[in-house]
C-alpha cells in the first residue's frame, strides 16, 4: 500500500512524524497536516485527511482535529439534517388521501 510506502520513506530519511492534525473543512472537504521533525527541525505537509490518518495509525502517532472543524461539520451536519426533515416534511404534507390509500398494510 501507498501508505507502507510512505512510512518506509519516512522512516529510511529519519524523518519522526510527531502528529496528525485534521486543520480545516472548506466547501465540505477537510484538509490535514503532518506534523513531522528531521534533524531537529518541524516541518508540516499538507495532506489529504484520509492519507494523514493512515499514516498516522501505522507509525502509532496522535491525532487531533481542531475545534473549528468540529465545529463547523456539526453545524454543516445539523444544517444537512434539517434541510432533509424539512423535504421530508413539505412531502408529507402534500400527500392526498389517495396517496395514503395506496399503501395499505
Amino acid at each position: 500500500m501507498t501508505h507502507d510506502l510512505l512510512k518506509n520513506v519516512l522512516t529510511g530519511l529519519n524523518v519522526a512524524v510527531h502528529k496528525v492534525v485534521v486543520s480545516d473543512l472548506k466547501d465540505d472537504t477537510f484538509y490535514a497536516l503532518i506534523w513531522m521533525e528531521r534533524d531537529g527541525q518541524m516541518m508540516s505537509m499538507d495532506a489529504r485527511p484520509s492519507d494523514a490518518l493512515a499514516l498516522a495509525l501505522r507509525l502509532d502517532c496522535p491525532i487531533f482535529v481542531e475545534e473549528d472543524v468540529i465545529k463547523n461539520s456539526k453545524s454543516a451536519n445539523a444544517m444537512a439534517e434539517r434541510s432533509s426533515n424539512e423535504e421530508l416534511r413539505k412531502w408529507l404534507e402534500n400527500l392526498s388521501d389517495e396517496d395514503l390509500g395506496r399503501y395499505k398494510m
